[in-house]
């Protein structure tokens, strides 16, 4: 403990004598950041009542960024986990995946497999920025926001008449990616179209650097530990803005995946493997209308989505390779969600301002591992917030209420201050933020109405679950010093209750989903940001302590980040240097598995460095980008695993990243 104290006076020093060095005619860092999450009108970013961190578009594409989750892992308190078959997944101070909330312009984007999202599917391409508030918004957003709120907002317009762009990227350990991009401005309204196909090779542990695909042999090497994947990306979309600002902006995204696991050769001879193939769709379809709208500032969705994943599994002959399917390890899920949702609010900030909505939700889930093949449910949600705006003090009030057509009914309000303390001594602009929020998710139809039974297995779902339901406060400050360096502290507290899991039946061999207690979460936070001559610098600092539903006191660890940025031209920067470095100490986690088993692992502390070099050429006709991730090599961390149900200790080995890598990038591109 003394340690960490003295590592942030340190910090704090740093940060003060920092701000001393730097260039006076840079005098704002937030000027143009205006956010939309959570607001009722586009609002800048210190007159929100949330806390909104922003992700610029240049932090989007930098260290090869290629995915939502190669963006998440370098914000502070977000651990990015990879599981072979589930992909990609984020716990955030604590919360899973299931507990965070991702949207694309506002729009829910479920987490349809188990419950949990696999953040390698979202792809970035026309997103101009990722906004993120923590705590939850269930008021606002409704289901699985307790963690937090990952909004990213997709490019509406353009200077250029039409735009067109090739982006190749590559990486040392057999990421092949190919992009192409098409927008075209007419009077108001822009179109977009792209397409983009990323393919991964494959990697396991003391492989040799590869530029080309690999070809395999009928040997143990076939069988790796990261599995190979091929996606295919199809987005399109239409913004329509009228004479009056409205926006009608009908859209359509598409995923196409496939994940193969090769297994190890079998038999006296070695001459058959059992091999996996994991087939994903998404398709994402709907209508935006936002805008004014008679005297009203409206906000109206109508989303579908449809979700099908396709597990099979062959005997594979590795002499004839003919492939024989197995018909009893195959499963098909078919997911269909549609959602609706208006909201309203008044046009212009005045001393009161108010919102109001309805929002309906209806799932429909097809497996023959739930009870008779097929479960649906109807959600209907009412909210509403009113804001008091006094002098420095803002209020927020706001509430939801939520009624199922399985007879569950929720009330959910929040609270939130701000208050706008002006300056003192060296610090500008100080505001304090202050909010009391209930969050709550819904038990998944999975969870509900699970019926699996075989050899292995004797798994049911449990139509009597409850919410889970997690109460926050939060604290949060932050100040400019000579207005152009910024400085944050934050503390919060979690609780969260009836956490749903999967454990052993006490009458029976039968396994069951139930809700089974509630752990707590707590932690500080210390940031800053600056701007000083041609240098770009971030620092943060986290103490988090989290308890599980087996251990009620709170273990903390520490977790450090920084970017540096060097811009060689100050003015209009064009060829940047960028390092970053992350420390994070040894923890507990809670995650799930594939059934929904609670597992608490140990993992031992780490450190990620990444670096790389960026520069726009002939006029931005050309971006190249250059650099190396992990250089220090981190594979996989030693942990402890304790299993939920068995409660049985199991050592082994976390893995973290797939070793060090290079990466490079080539994006041309065509405009007028």
């Amino acid at each position: 403990m003394k340690l960490l104290f003295k590592h942030i006076i340190l910090i704090c020093l740093l940060l003060y004598y920092s701000s001393f060095g730097q260039d006076e005619t840079q005098k704002t860092i937030l000027l143009d950041q205006v956010v939309l999450t959570g607001q009722y009108l586009p609002t800048h970013i210190d007159s929100s009542i949330y806390v909104v961190d922003v992700i610029s578009e240049k932090e989007l594409h930098s260290f090869g960024s290629q995915n939502l989750s190669s963006v998440l892992g370098r914000k502070i308190g977000m651990d990015v986990f990879h599981d072979q078959f589930l992909g990609s997944y984020v716990d955030f101070q604590g919360f899973s995946s299931e507990n965070i909330k991702i949207l694309i312009d506002d729009v829910p984007i479920p987490g349809l497999y188990n419950g949990t999202f696999d953040f390698s599917q979202i792809s970035l391409n026309n997103i101009e920025r990722i906004e993120i508030i923590e705590g939850p918004l269930s008021t606002i957003y409704g289901n699985n926001s307790l963690g937090a709120t990952i909004n990213l907002i997709s490019k509406k317009t353009q200077q250029e008449l039409w735009n067109i762009s090739i982006e190749s990227y590559l990486e040392s350990i057999g990421q092949y990616n190919l992009a192409g991009t098409f927008n075209y401005k007419f009077r108001k309204h822009l179109l977009h179209t792209s397409f983009r196909r990323h393919y991964f090779d494959g990697w396991s542990n003391n492989e040799n650097l590869d530029l080309f695909p690999k070809y395999y042999q009928s040997d143990s090497t076939r069988h790796q530990l990261w599995k190979p994947k091929e996606q295919f990306f199809l987005t399109t979309s239409l913004a329509y803005n009228t004479n009056n600002n409205l926006t009608i902006k009908p859209y359509l995204d598409f995923l196409d995946e496939e994940v193969v696991n090769r297994g190890y050769p079998r038999g006296a001879f070695l001459d058959y493997a059992f091999d996996e193939y994991y087939f994903t769709k998404r398709l994402r379809k709907g209508v935006i209308v936002m805008g004014p709208f008679l005297n009203r500032n409206i906000h109206i969705i109508l989303n579908h989505h449809k979700y099908n994943r396709i597990k099979n599994k062959y005997r594979k002959d590795l002499r004839s390779l003919e492939q024989l399917p197995l018909q009893n390890d195959n499963d098909t899920t078919v997911i269909n969600v549609f959602t609706h949702r208006i909201t309203c609010s008044n046009l212009q900030n005045q001393k009161i301002d108010y919102q109001y909505g309805y929002e309906i939700n209806y799932e429909n889930l097809q497996t023959e591992r739930v009870l008779d093949n097929i479960q649906k449910r109807t959600n209907f949600s009412f909210f509403s917030s009113f804001d008091i705006n006094y002098n420095n003090l803002d209020i927020r009030t706001a509430f939801r209420y939520l009624y199922s057509d399985e007879n569950e009914k929720a009330l959910t309000p929040s609270l939130n201050l701000k208050y706008r303390i002006g300056n003192w001594s060296f610090l500008e602009n100080i505001i304090a933020r202050f909010s009391y929020g209930n969050g709550f998710r819904t038990p998944s139809l999975k969870e509900m109405y699970f019926n699996f039974v075989d050899v292995n297995h004797n798994i049911f779902g449990n139509p009597e679950l409850k919410s889970e339901k997690a109460n926050t406060l939060e604290f949060h400050m932050n100040s400019n010093v000579r207005t152009y360096n910024t400085l944050t502290f934050k503390i919060f507290f979690n609780k969260i209750q009836n956490f749903i899991t999967l454990i052993p039946n006490e009458n029976s061999a039968n396994f069951e989903y139930n809700n089974i207690g509630s752990y707590k979460l707590l932690g500080l936070r210390l940031g800053s940001e600056s701007k000083f001559n041609k240098f770009n610098v971030s620092l943060n600092l986290a103490y988090l302590g989290r308890s599980s539903v087996y251990e009620s006191n709170l273990n903390f660890y520490p977790s450090f980040n920084s970017s540096i940025t060097y811009n060689f031209i100050n003015s209009k920067p064009k060829d940047a240097v960028s390092l970053f470095y992350s420390f994070k100490g040894s923890r507990s986690f809670l995650s799930k598995n594939s059934y929904g088993t609670i597992t608490v692992e140990d993992i031992s502390s780490y450190h990620m460095l990444d670096i790389s070099y960026d520069t726009y050429l002939f006029n931005d006709f050309v971006t190249f980008s250059i650099g190396c991730n992990n250089i220090l090599n981190v594979q996989n961390v030693d942990s402890e695993t304790l299993v939920s149900g068995f409660h049985n200790n199991e050592t082994g080995n976390t893995p973290i990243a797939c070793g060090r890598y290079f990466f490079t990038s080539l994006k041309i591109n065509f405009k007028k």
